[in-house]
């Protein structure tokens, strides 16, 4: 983050980055943080969920459908008289998601935590909301790289090799959503076994009206 021009920006991370000094980084780089809380940081995790989160109104709820499933989104923020247990953290957060598989009617309900240093002025639940919202978003796609595509277990592993082979996959994903697909691994499948159809996400349908097969400048397959 020493890079980073952190000035007015919102940082969000999932617990393995919920350390104290990337919070005090982030604070006096004049940056605010919202961080998720697992067993990493067990006093913190413990204070909140002995919070008395019953008595904390509703304050955001969205649903919505997507990827064979349909999801509800409860939100509660609130503040700590005696304080958190966590640098600059003057905000708790309860994020109850309750997701219904659309084909088996299966129901799983997941509570997660996580502090901020946002104060209730300078951002309402909404906002919050919408930030751990933007960043589920962004797991998602490190999700669907590292189970479709086996992004850990990759052997590209040296120089620009690995960052080149991430922006392949993004692109791939990016052109496959594009073309109206929700399920990445179904996509993938069909494009494997349809070559032609995959270069028409490429817009190389001029190639296949005149009858020709993907070749390089130098008359190599590309496939």
């Amino acid at each position: 983050m020493e890079r980073l021009d952190l000035r007015g920006r919102v940082i969000t991370a999932d617990a393995m980055h919920t350390q104290t000094g990337h919070a005090q980084h982030i604070i006096a780089q004049g940056g605010h943080y919202i961080l998720a809380v697992k067993g990493n940081q067990k006093k913190l995790c413990r204070q909140l969920r002995h919070l008395p989160w019953r008595e904390v109104p509703l304050q955001h709820r969205t649903r919505e459908q997507g990827h064979g499933r349909r999801e509800i989104r409860r939100l509660k923020v609130c503040t700590v008289q005696l304080g958190l247990l966590f640098p600059h953290a003057v905000q708790a957060i309860e994020v109850k998601r309750r997701r219904t598989s659309r084909t088996t009617d299966e129901t799983t309900i997941k509570t997660i935590y996580a502090v901020t240093s946002l104060t209730p002025e300078q951002a309402t639940p909404e906002r919050i909301a919408e930030l751990i919202r933007r960043h589920w978003q962004v797991e998602a796609l490190h999700h669907v790289r590292v189970v479709t595509f086996a992004e850990d277990t990759s052997r590209v592993r040296t120089g620009s090799a690995p960052r080149a082979m991430v922006t392949l996959r993004n692109l791939a994903i990016g052109l496959i959503r594009q073309a109206g697909w929700t399920n990445i691994a179904a996509a993938t499948d069909r494009y494997r076994s349809r070559t032609d159809h995959a270069l028409q996400l490429l817009s190389f349908k001029a190639w296949c009206r005149q009858g020709l097969t993907a070749r390089d400048p130098c008359g190599m397959p590309t496939a």
